[in-house]
């Protein structure tokens, strides 16, 4: 190769890596948004989940056999609707004796109440002494206590054979049935989970932290896990009386004040209580924020700032501390060191 091809090619070299040079020194485009205060509803964020209006469990009073569950789990049911049966032989053989003996008791009332009636009558003409009539009188009134007595049995007796059918205890769902046909029971024992009919509750655990802003009354919205865009309205209906020291919370609930037909016991849902009036705040795009900093710009070049913000509202993030109104941020957050040359694209 020639003296002037290898200044050429040596010129050439030179040339690209003086290019090369000013494309990495070149600012990075980046994108900004500048912030600015916008009107933010004071409120609190917190997950929980759907509950029945009344949830209750059902138990055994007495000890016998599980004979027939006619009711399946998820079952809308009547009042009175029998969800689990137990053997009743006994009870049925004892109630059977009892309606019996009151049987015998009332003819035995009525005949001693016919005769005193005829010794009455028998004394008002002289054919019978004074004695005679009391002596009636005592027996009608033996017979009568006889058959109160019978009465009694009859209904302990009704009473302790309609303590083998297990019933729903008002309009609602059969949530779940903890017993099968041939199990034995004892007094206590779960034999049922059953959910009275009626709006659905929403369970909440808030930090104890949020306490002081929360007031029975103040309205919420309440989104469902599976529906998502489909709020619910709802009210806070109580706050509990005490926290649990252990997580710190404490459980509130909300009453939804509209339908909410398709929500189910156990689903989960969040909810924002409105705990105070509307006020401006500085909001940050959620995309803006990389490990609880913010790449702002200052004088063409990247500054990086932590920030401290609220729960998410949407897309934003109100501002705490970090940042103010006017300042430069980079949208989304760049894989740029602190003090790299950017340039704002238009």
């Amino acid at each position: 190769m020639g003296r002037r091809m290898r200044w050429a090619v040596a010129a050439v070299a030179v040339g690209l890596a003086a290019g090369a040079a000013v494309w990495v020194m070149r600012p990075a485009r980046v994108g900004v948004i500048v912030l600015a205060e916008q009107p933010v509803q004071t409120s609190v964020v917190a997950s929980g989940r759907v509950a029945s209006a009344r949830e209750t469990t059902l138990a055994s009073t007495v000890t016998a056999r599980v004979v027939a569950t006619p009711v399946a789990a998820g079952t809308a049911v009547s009042r009175g609707t029998v969800l689990v049966a137990l053997e009743a032989d006994e009870w049925q053989a004892a109630l059977a004796q009892a309606e019996a003996q009151r049987r015998d008791a009332a003819e035995q009332a009525a005949e001693a109440q016919r005769q005193w009636q005829r010794q009455t009558e028998l004394h008002a003409h002289g054919f019978v002494s004074a004695a005679a009539l009391d002596a009636a009188a005592r027996t009608r009134d033996a017979a009568q206590r006889r058959l109160e007595q019978a009465d009694a049995a009859v209904q302990q007796a009704w009473a302790r054979r309609a303590l083998a059918a297990v019933r729903a205890l008002d309009d609602g769902v059969l949530l779940e049935r903890l017993v099968e046909v041939g199990d034995g029971v004892t007094p206590g024992k779960p034999l049922a989970r059953f959910a009275v009919a009626g709006p659905p509750r929403i369970l909440l655990d808030l930090d104890e932290r949020d306490l002081a802003a929360l007031a029975v009354g103040q309205t919420a919205a309440v989104r469902a896990d599976a529906w998502p865009d489909q709020p619910v309205p709802a009210r806070v209906q109580r706050i509990a009386a005490q926290v649990d020291h252990t997580r710190g919370t404490v459980e509130v609930e909300l009453t939804p004040t509209a339908p909410a037909a398709h929500w189910l016991p156990g689903m989960t849902v969040s909810a924002e209580i409105v705990t105070g009036a509307a006020r401006a705040r500085v909001l940050l795009p959620v995309t803006a924020v990389r490990n609880g900093q913010v790449a702002t710009v200052v004088e063409g070049r990247v500054r990086w700032q932590a920030v401290q913000t609220e729960p998410a509202r949407g897309r934003w993030l109100p501002v705490r501390e970090g940042v103010t109104a006017g300042a430069v941020v980079i949208d989304p957050a760049p894989a740029l060191d602190d003090g790299a040359r950017v340039e704002v694209r238009p």
